[in-house]
């Protein structure tokens, strides 16, 4: 049950001149908006070594406030997936995943001493020898252990190889460097008018977005710089 005096919140910090960010979300019993960067600074390692590297981030921003916990951790987890941000290296954040509530007191299965006692010592599941095998060879990436090294592997690339006979490209050494067939002036310009107009592969496609950080939109790149990014209205560091 959420206390009186507890309010939830997710938030952004960044370093605009890196474009390096981060979402996250504070839960913590007795936690405040009031008490980031005073004197929470999050919990991510990844942070750490930003704030090492770039110092405190000059953004630092409350983006919304929870009457509960349950709220705030969805509402992260669907801006995160929202914003794709674990495939967009400007973004600090490594999962989208909606984080689980911590389990205090009693409700915590730990506390259970038949529970505990399940995975504690040598009943644990890393200390069984068939697990450890398996994590031992599951870092191994090179080596004998390599899937390349494999001769079934091996056997799938040279039936690949042969399968293009006469197309193999070891076989036309005219076909190389200078001898090149897209080093012909003729043919480098069939292939341009071959993607001019509706041949053009981004004809009728519409303009590339970019995201900005501080109205959490994406916007067109033509009008990105002029209205967003730094110039954002609701950039409180302008």
């Amino acid at each position: 049950m959420e206390l009186d005096n507890t309010t939830p919140y997710t938030y952004l910090i960044g370093w605009p001149e890196q474009n390096l960010w981060y979402y996250g979300v504070r839960y913590a019993k007795h936690c405040n908006p009031s008490d980031l960067w005073n004197p929470y600074t999050t919990s991510s390692v990844h942070v750490d070594n930003a704030v090492q590297h770039y110092g405190i981030p000059p953004v630092r921003l409350i983006r919304k406030t929870f009457t509960n916990s349950s709220s705030a951790r969805l509402w992260e987890s669907r801006v995160l997936k929202r914003m794709n941000v674990v495939k967009d290296s400007r973004w600090l954040n490594k999962t989208d995943t909606k984080v689980f509530e911590p389990m205090y007191g009693d409700l915590n299965p730990m506390r259970r001493p038949e529970v505990a006692a399940l995975v504690s010592g040598d009943k644990h599941g890393n200390k069984k020898l068939e697990n450890k095998l398996k994590i031992s060879n599951s870092h191994k990436s090179k080596g004998e252990l390599h899937h390349t090294k494999s001769l079934e592997f091996k056997e799938k690339v040279r039936q690949s190889m042969l399968s293009l006979g006469e197309n193999h490209p070891m076989k036309h050494p005219d076909r190389s460097g200078n001898n090149h067939p897209m080093k012909r002036t003729e043919n480098r310009l069939k292939a341009k008018e071959n993607n001019t107009g509706s041949n053009n592969p981004m004809f009728g496609k519409t303009q590339k977005k970019k995201f900005c950080c501080y109205c959490q939109q994406n916007i067109s790149v033509n009008t990105f710089s002029r209205y967003h990014g730094e110039n954002c209205k609701k950039n409180s560091t302008v």
